[in-house]
């Protein structure tokens, strides 16, 4: 039968646990730190503040189910559009999280029960010896640094171990970890409050100590083993090629030579592109614009040259509209909205121009082996042709692997179209590992080669050329 102080310090214990609860980061600590209050206004040891903590748990969630369906209204179950199995899983990871939260608060109600037993028992004992009773504060302090130690090591390991399995494994870890640290800094002062009396016997102390060490490191072993099973089934190592021509003009018999991913003399990225290359379009975000395009009907070929093998991209004709909008708003939004092209004016502020000339051709292939991102000089494709490259200072990043380069490259162009238009041609080129531990990572190698042509062209031109490697993070 649980008496009315149990639930009075239940209670008491629910209402500071419901408080903290809206506190960023303290709610993570909030049912142990509600526990805690319930064990220790229930001054009747350890069992009993567990009880006041389990029920100060209970009594949470209860007042917490409540207010959400007061908020949320009728239960899922009154909707026929909620599938049964995505109720099953809620309800199950409902059920889990009001478990773990009554367990934790338990623990906490037990830690509040031993601390509140020692004060009564310290309080007690000068009146019955009439002895000088000894400084409490280097037992205070000794606890306190044990418990900080301890919290600090078990959240550093924790947090180490569940980064491939839990984003944001702080979540888990700093909880656990200050659990852990309020456990041993409550027994660390019960037991050398007892130890001044003369009255504990240190070695089951010392058994339950080293087993407690044995088990977390059992389940920090076992959970380091799933972190690398993890890391492994999620590591993907890709190669990225993406040709781009934007031209604010029509282009009339269009041909391009565009660098090409080399390694040992072959290309399988440029066989890929010739294969089966797809290309995006961009539609300008304008009310009123065409937002699919009559398609252009590009050819792709590997071509051997002078300059060596390179990429070639040709097309009839590339028609490119253009988009006269002005800006329109109203209390709450603004958007573009197209115009007549006798009605744009260029001095006016509110009025502008897009065109739909803007084509990106992208490949993907999946490397077997991990790439060589730091090094891929020697294994890995790289654009080509480039001459003189030079060594340069990263303006982003700084790590002993990232390195940038600038060099030389071509490109071969051939079109005709008016004297004022303007065509932008690029190719990059990224080479990546990624894996997931804490969340997405990874590292990586990327190359430009782009040019900006002005009028017609027909000819050979040179390109600006960037490489950077060793960028992003490294698993030792």
């Amino acid at each position: 039968m649980i008496s009315r102080r149990t639930i009075r310090s239940g209670a008491i214990g629910a209402v500071v646990g419901s408080a903290l609860g809206f506190v960023p980061l303290v709610l993570l600590v909030a049912p142990v730190v509600g526990g805690g209050v319930a064990g220790y206004l229930e001054r009747d040891g350890a069992e009993s503040g567990a009880v006041a903590g389990v029920l100060m748990a209970a009594l949470t969630t209860v007042v917490t189910g409540t207010i959400a369906f007061a908020r949320l209204g009728d239960l899922p179950f009154a909707s026929p559009d909620v599938p049964l199995e995505g109720l099953a899983l809620a309800a199950a990871l409902s059920l889990l999280a009001a478990i773990g939260q009554i367990v934790v608060a338990g623990v906490g109600g037990a830690l509040g029960g031993i601390l509140e037993a020692d004060r009564r028992r310290a309080a007690d004992r000068e009146p019955v010896t009439g002895e000088d009773r000894p400084r409490p504060w280097p037992r205070v302090l000794g606890s306190l640094v044990a418990g900080s130690v301890t919290f600090g090591v078990v959240a550093v390991v924790l947090t180490v171990v569940l980064d491939p399995l839990v984003w944001p494994s702080l979540l888990v870890s700093l909880p656990v970890g200050i659990i852990a640290g309020l456990g041993v800094a409550v027994l660390a002062n019960h037991y050398l409050a007892r130890a001044a009396e003369g009255r504990v016997d240190w070695r089951p102390v010392a058994v339950g100590a080293v087993a407690v060490i044995l088990v977390f490191g059992l389940v920090v072993g076992g959970l380091s083993v799933l972190g690398q099973q993890r890391q492994a089934a999620t590591t993907e190592s890709t190669y990225q090629y993406e040709v781009t021509i934007a031209a604010d003009e029509t282009l009339e018999n269009a041909t391009f030579y565009v660098p090409v991913p080399t390694e040992g003399g072959s290309s399988r990225l440029g066989e890929r592109f010739v294969e089966d290359v797809r290309y995006d379009r961009y539609a300008p975000a304008v009310r009123g614009a065409d937002p699919d395009p009559a398609p252009v009907n590009f050819s792709y070929e590997l071509v051997e040259t002078e300059r060596g093998q390179m990429l070639a991209i040709t097309a009839d004709r590339i028609e490119v509209s253009k988009v006269y909008y002005r800006e329109v708003e109203n209390e709450t939004m603004g958007w573009y909205e197209r115009i007549p092209a006798e009605e744009y004016d260029p001095d006016n502020p509110d009025m502008g121009v897009q065109n739909d000339g803007s084509f990106a051709f992208t490949v993907t292939l999946v490397a077997d082996e991990p790439i060589d991102t730091a090094d891929p000089f020697d294994d890995e494709p790289l654009l080509a042709p480039q001459a003189d490259r030079t060594e340069v200072e990263c303006v982003t990043g700084d790590s002993a692997t990232h390195r940038c380069f600038e060099y030389e490259g071509q490109m071969y162009a051939d079109y005709e179209t008016n004297e004022g238009a303007t065509v932008y041609v690029s190719a990059q080129l990224d080479g990546r590992n990624e894996w997931f531990s804490g969340g997405w990572t990874g590292n990586e190698y990327r190359e430009w080669s782009r040019i900006e042509l002005r009028g017609p062209q027909s000819g050979w031109v040179l390109t600006d050329g960037e490489l950077e490697i060793g960028s992003g993070n490294y698993r030792d």
